[in-house]
């Protein structure tokens, strides 16, 4: 199947949506409740596996250990998970990400010039959460009950974080056939052929 990129906005396509997830108090409102019912959820599951007593079963200076490094991890994964986006930016255009910090929104990004095909777009949005997720299920299966939740906090963050990314995918499926995206990291611009606006 050919990939859907282009460089320049095809003729007779026009601006569906313009998405700014950082400034869109309904979006953000809808996202806040996923992040939430994401969390709920992860710590149900994890206490199936694990007890919260476990994480300080420890000596004193093994719990500070263990908080210092899930710190370090949490502050890791978020470059990570933006590392990931760029690494599926350049395996689909061929080209390297541009990579950006909005310290006023607070947030990381990876963005890139092009505008992406349905699948493309998806297949980038979804890119950290499923390999993260799969390193950290991994890694999670064979560590002790007194370390699990040290790691199992940067899971939580993992798929709650990827609120924004689940959002974003489930608009771009459901948007009109021939739909490209371009995602500048602060903003989302959704266009469609003139026909299917």
């Amino acid at each position: 199947m050919k990939k859907q990129v282009f460089w320049e906005l095809p003729k007779d396509y026009r601006l569906q949506l313009d998405l700014r997830l950082a400034e869109d108090k309904s979006s953000l409102i809808w996202l806040t409740v996923l992040q939430l019912a994401a969390v709920v959820i992860l710590f149900i599951a994890g206490r199936m596996r694990c007890s919260y007593e476990a994480a300080f079963s420890m000596e004193g200076y093994q719990i500070a250990i263990g908080i210092a490094s899930m710190a370090v991890g949490i502050v890791v994964y978020i470059v990570a998970h933006e590392w990931v986006h760029g690494i599926a930016i350049r395996f689909i255009t061929g080209q390297p990400a541009d990579f950006g910090i909005e310290l006023k929104k607070g947030m990381a990004y990876a963005s890139s010039p092009a505008y992406f095909g349905k699948m493309e777009y998806s297949i980038i949005a979804l890119a950290p959460v499923l390999f993260w997720g799969a390193v950290l299920w991994i890694m999670l299966r064979d560590v002790s009950d007194s370390w699990f939740w040290y790691l199992y906090m940067i899971q939580i963050m993992n798929v709650s974080g990827a609120a924004g990314d689940l959002y974003v995918t489930w608009l771009t499926l459901k948007a009109p056939k021939g739909t490209i995206v371009k995602d500048s990291g602060t903003s989302m611009l959704f266009y469609a052929p003139e026909t299917a606006v």
